[in-house]
């Protein structure tokens, strides 16, 4: 049987022994070292300079793309807000079929050669809600026509008042974020929650004046299509002599600019082309009636218009004072037209 001894052991030389040693101690010192150099750090990580720089770069490529992913949100939000308009403008269009006529507007007040028998206080946007397929909520309007506002009927009955909290998405632009909830600060519903709205009708370029005296809006001979006494005239597309893509007929405001924006309300569902478009003061006041009974948007450089004829066009805030006030008028004999 084979015994393991020291004599079956097959001794290294010498030499080779102690050159296995020096190599393995070079080896490590030669390791140790490496490890703690620099350059060895430079392949493990970053000095503080490269990732100043680095940061720097991440920074500036974020502030590049940032006004570039503002501009497409705000070009959605464009579009959103053009598709509103146009849904309004193809249920004027459907509303005029059926009666032969504009929507109309019965302000609360006994105002005008022929005021309205019952002062209901409805805005021209309830008549549309079944072109707009909302016919259930226009049929809980429909028993409040009977009532007087100031009397506590119409929209201000109990029942008119849970009806004005109604949100309704297609009137509300989504660059306005003032229009979304609830007010309790409308004018002559200051107290009571109430719904918004962005989108008003085209009174025309009539002159609104704090105190009332014998404005159009109370006569009913404003020269544009919308406004709180548009029943006493029947107006429809014949009225318009200056053409319908020639007129604008409703068109945006923001919320927080104009206390007059309370939802279906008949003294809330028009402006004028008096002042400028997107004409904001600085600072706002909502209440100046005058001042924000006008156009506006949250919309770079202009508003989003519906037009008589159905179209929908961005009007730039740039367009000449005159043209604009042209354009706001359905026989003032201009002949203006829409450049975007």
């Amino acid at each position: 049987m084979f015994q393991f001894s020291k004599a079956n052991v097959f001794p290294l030389p010498y030499a080779r022994v102690r050159f296995l040693k020096e190599h393995i101690n070079v080896s490590s010192t030669t390791v140790k070292h490496e490890r703690n150099s620099p350059q060895h750090s430079r392949v493990l990580g970053l000095t503080l300079v490269e990732v100043l720089v680095v940061i720097a770069i991440i920074g500036l490529l974020i502030g590049l793309l940032l006004p570039a992913v503002q501009a497409a949100r705000e070009t959605a939000r464009r579009l959103t807000c053009t598709n509103n308009l146009k849904q309004i403008g193809l249920a004027i269009h459907a509303y005029h079929d059926s009666f032969r006529a504009l929507p109309i507007s019965i302000g609360p007040w006994e105002e005008g050669g022929r005021p309205a028998y019952q002062r209901n206080g409805k805005g021209w946007m309830v008549s549309i809600l079944p072109q707009l397929e909302e016919g259930v909520l226009y049929e809980k309007f429909s028993p409040l026509f009977d009532g007087d506002f100031f009397s506590g009927g119409g929209l201000m009955s109990p029942i008119g008042e849970r009806l004005m909290q109604s949100q309704a998405p297609f009137l509300h632009c989504p660059s306005d974020a003032s229009s979304l909830g609830l007010s309790r600060t409308q004018f002559q519903w200051t107290g009571i929650e109430v719904g918004l709205s962005n989108y008003k009708g085209v009174m025309g370029d009539n002159e609104v004046n704090l105190p009332a005296r014998n404005e159009c809006y109370r006569s009913g001979l404003c020269n544009g299509l919308f406004f709180r006494t548009n029943y006493q005239r029947k107006l429809n597309f014949s009225s318009i002599r200056d053409g319908t893509s020639n007129t604008l007929m409703v068109g945006e405001d923001v919320v927080r600019h104009n206390d007059h924006s309370a939802i279906f309300y008949a003294n809330s569902d028009w402006c004028s082309c008096e002042q400028k478009l997107n004409y904001f003061p600085n600072p706002a006041t909502p209440r100046s009636w005058p001042q924000v009974m006008s156009f506006r948007s949250n919309h770079p450089d202009g508003a989003v218009f519906a037009l008589a004829d159905g179209s929908v066009r961005f009007v730039s805030q740039s367009v000449q004072h005159s043209t604009y006030r042209g354009l706001c008028t359905r026989d003032g004999g201009e002949v203006e037209t829409v450049d975007e």
